[in-house]
């Protein structure tokens, strides 16, 4: 990482701040973003293991995606920061398989011949990514976890699908997997959550999942520092006169299996949820004792939540309080131990669940309170008489949580006590918004590969995916063809083999980044071979992952490389286009590829398409936004030409 001073000078009053100390300081503020925090966790928890006499080591392993696209990087600087803490970051060729390594980090501690106490793995990746490693991970959790070392899933949650294709998020997954969720609310909170959540997984024999949603992942704040921070207390449990023990057991085959179940449902998560309670994770953080009514919720949420109340007049914890209101702050969610909700329900007429997404903490309140004679009306994505109130859709901010909270509020304090929603009619200071008659059509960089790759024939059908190229959805039909859909990824063509047989259109061009096809999408391909239909991929191999921060493809492959599999898997005939064919002359390609200049394209795609069977286009072109880097670290040689725009006939977008 490059050590730059800092020109102001930190709230702590340390001298000479620089970057660096948010991995390399133990006390005092640091600045830092929430992905640096959560890569900050394992050198802390590593210092904290061995002031407490066990030299362990951390393993993190995961793929990238916003909202923790950024999140790799930072564990490379932090690693390289670590000194001699072993502090491995192996970036995963997937999730599934990233997952599986984690996994085995904790059977290599149980394992005679380690050389450490423990190791404490670290899973990353987004919702989708546990959508596509359940079942690794699922492995995992029944495998369990060494006692000294813990397992953590750092997952990210893009509500609003800022960055995916779908909007999503992660708990009812994680419930499924038999996961402990906590939600950091802020950048402090995904470090100290951390923190427990390493101790819960080495207490329970569990691992736990770490809810980081995009205003955490991508916020800033101040840190502060102090590995004593966290003293986290540890539930114990005897069984059959016994103290349990967690420990990993890669036994995973029946008969056993269904002992490890048992453990799982009768040991394991009573002891996380006993963990919340010791650590009191969860609180009542307003609590009259007149209270009416209870607002529940998680995470950032809460935060939410509680500016929705502010634009409502209540700003402070009295004015709260004095309104008959009464706050229940989750920290971990799940599991969550039934008495807590009960007495949080002593009294009231009716708690609101406020959540994004599914209804989690909802059901979980009326399962707690189901039996109780007293029990109040739960509402959240519904009222009591069934109407919709708060959103199950999008991103759920205090804009969109401030109108349905007024509603629950106004029936019991009265139109007069509460300020009107912000923006409602007859509100003096109404946001004005400047009428925009013209909107513009995302597009591609200046200069990016994908301005050349994803033209087609006139009149193709086209296949979308995971990738920069998913943009030609909204771009014009007759440069980047009939786009036919997009698929998760490394599913790209898959959709073909559903569709051909059906229609009288016999071919497909289905865009593919190399990228993904490292990932996951060489197997789309070899599906498509084995299937007979006619496609070509057109795979533009650009040298990075470029959606995500500029990674390299692992387990990629160059050019030559790619085309010699692909030939061998039953491809009829690959096509490479690149503006430097100089650098294919001397490469033996095999038979059934040549190489040509790009600005043939569309006839390369033309030759592919009456060609029976899978073709591929492969497109050789680096990265432009990746090339402007590398060119600002003088890494690659700056072209000695410019180009001038004449800004009165173009606008030089």
């Amino acid at each position: 990482m490059e050590e730059v001073t800092d020109t102001a000078t930190p709230s702590s009053g340390t001298a000479n701040y620089q970057l660096r100390d948010r991995y390399t300081q133990d006390h005092g503020r640091v600045f830092v973003s929430g992905v640096q925090a959560l890569a900050r966790l394992p050198l802390e928890q590593m210092r904290v293991d061995r002031r407490n006499g066990l030299a362990t080591a951390a393993f993190v392993s995961g793929y990238p995606g916003s909202p923790l696209a950024g999140f790799d990087k930072e564990a490379d600087a932090a690693a390289k920061l670590a000194g001699d803490l072993p502090y491995v970051h192996t970036p995963g060729l997937n999730e599934e398989l990233a997952a599986t390594a984690v996994m085995g980090s904790q059977l290599a501690a149980e394992h005679r011949t380690c050389r450490h106490d423990g190791i404490t793995g670290y899973w990353y990746g987004k919702t989708p990514g546990v959508d596509r490693a359940s079942d690794a991970l699922r492995h995992a959790v029944f495998a369990g976890v060494h006692r000294n070392s813990g397992a953590v899933a750092i997952i990210g949650d893009d509500a609003a699908a800022k960055s995916s294709t779908l909007p999503s998020s992660s708990d009812a997954a994680m419930i499924g997997l038999h996961m402990p969720i906590m939600t950091p609310g802020d950048v402090q909170e995904a470090l100290d959550l951390g923190r427990h959540a390493v101790a819960m997984s080495r207490a329970s024999g569990l691992w736990a999942g770490l809810k980081v949603v995009a205003p955490v992942a991508d916020g800033t704040g101040t840190l502060d520092l102090d590995l004593d921070r966290v003293r986290p207390i540890i539930p114990q449990i005897e069984i059959d006169g016994r103290l349990f023990v967690p420990h990993a057991d890669g036994g995973l085959l029946t008969p056993h299996t269904l002992v490890l179940e048992k453990e799982l449902f009768e040991v394991r998560l009573g002891l996380a949820a006993r963990y919340a309670v010791d650590n009191k994770l969860n609180v009542v953080s307003v609590d009259p004792p007149d209270a009416w009514i209870g607002i529940a919720a998680c995470g950032h949420t809460y935060h939410e939540m509680r500016q929705a109340l502010q634009m409502l007049g209540l700003r402070t914890d009295s004015e709260i309080a004095a309104h008959g209101i009464r706050l229940l702050h989750l920290r971990m969610p799940a599991p969550i131990e039934s008495a807590l909700l009960r007495r949080f329900a002593v009294g009231l007429t009716e708690i609101v669940a406020v959540e994004d997404k599914n209804p989690t903490l909802e059901l979980l309140l009326k399962d707690a309170l189901y039996a109780g004679a007293d029990r109040p009306l739960i509402t959240g994505k519904y009222d009591g008489e069934g109407n919709k109130l708060l959103p199950a859709h999008g991103a759920l901010d205090a804009d969109a949580i401030v109108g349905p909270l007024r509603s629950r509020l106004v029936q019991r304090l009265g139109d007069e006590r509460l300020a009107p929603v912000p923006g409602s009619v007859g509100q003096r200071g109404d946001k004005q918004l400047i009428p925009l008659s013209l909107n513009r059509t995302p597009y591609f960089c200046s200069g990016c590969p994908h301005n050349t790759s994803t033209r087609v024939p006139e009149g193709a059908l086209v296949g979308g995916g995971i990738g920069c190229h998913a943009m030609v959805a909204m771009m014009e039909p007759e440069r980047v063809g009939e786009l036919v859909g997009l698929t998760c990824m490394g599913n790209e063509g898959a959709q073909w083999i559903g569709m051909a047989p059906f229609l009288d259109t016999n071919h497909l061009f289905q865009n593919l980044g190399d990228g993904t096809y490292a990932h996951s999408g060489q197997l789309a391909v070899r599906w498509a071979i084995a299937a007979g239909v006619n496609i070509t991929y057109k795979i533009l191999v650009n040298g990075v992952v470029a959606m995500t921060g500029g990674q390299e493809a692992q387990g990629g492959a160059d050019v030559q490389t790619m085309t010699r599999i692909l030939m061998l898997q039953g491809v009829k005939r690959v096509i490479i286009t690149t503006e430097d064919l100089d650098r294919y002359q001397s490469l033996a390609l095999p038979a059934g590829a040549e190489a040509w200049d790009r600005t043939r394209i569309i006839e390369a795609q033309e030759v592919l398409a009456d060609t029976p069977g899978t073709t591929v286009l492969i497109h050789d072109q680096f990265c432009a936004a990746e090339s402007r880097r590398l060119r600002k670290r003088k890494q690659v040689a700056t072209p000695a030409f410019r180009v001038l725009i004449n800004e009165r006939v173009c606008e030089g977008c």
